[in-house]
């Protein structure tokens, strides 16, 4: 594929109206595994680069105001929901990779950077609708997230992958948190 800006804008386009079928799409062109890893690791620097910028602009001080510290975090959740999704999927009867998880989950980043500046420009120039922006942005993150659980494992049931979403996300916190509190990283406060 080639990656000009109208070919990444129309991908972001399709994945938010058809995530199903652009996930397959996605999958289907079959980069190396170099390459995505490369996008993992460049959706978790350009997330660490909005988050700052997200702070910034809410003029608080974050974790400490250390980017180390959140590309370590964002690292540690984006790669536990890929062994997740892989993972819990898997053990659910269904047929996905650990390379293609890695695929769609950093794809599935990118589009919720473009989203989380779309969140910071409603922050900036319409206060009120903050909120109800970042609500949006919870249900879209969700939304793709099903879909693209049920193209990668190839299930029909969106209920059976949004009841195991939950609970992974549960886990999921439950294990950063300690993982996090054992390396004694977390925020810096009063």
């Amino acid at each position: 594929m080639d990656l000009t800006l109208t070919n990444v804008a129309a991908l972001m386009r399709a994945t938010l109206t058809a995530p199903r079928d652009t996930a397959a799409r996605i999958m289907a062109m079959n980069p190396p595994d170099d390459a995505r890893w490369l996008g993992f690791v460049i959706v978790v620097v350009l997330s660490v680069l909005v988050g700052q910028a997200s702070i910034l602009v809410l003029g608080e001080d974050g974790f400490g105001g250390s980017m180390v510290f959140m590309a370590v975090f964002q690292t540690m959740i984006l790669l536990g929901l890929v062994v997740a999704v892989q993972g819990i999927g898997r053990l659910a009867g269904g047929t996905g990779t650990f390379p293609d998880a890695l695929l769609l989950l950093a794809w599935l980043q990118f589009v919720m950077i473009a989203v989380q500046i779309v969140q910071i420009v409603a922050m900036l120039l319409v206060p009120p609708l903050f909120g109800l922006v970042t609500i949006a942005a919870l249900a879209i993150f969700m939304w793709l997230l099903v879909n693209f659980t049920m193209a990668l494992h190839g299930f029909t049931s969106a209920m059976k992958v949004v009841v195991v979403t939950v609970f992974s996300f549960f886990g999921l916190a439950v294990v950063l948190a300690i993982v996090l509190a054992i390396l004694g990283l977390g925020p810096q406060g009063a």
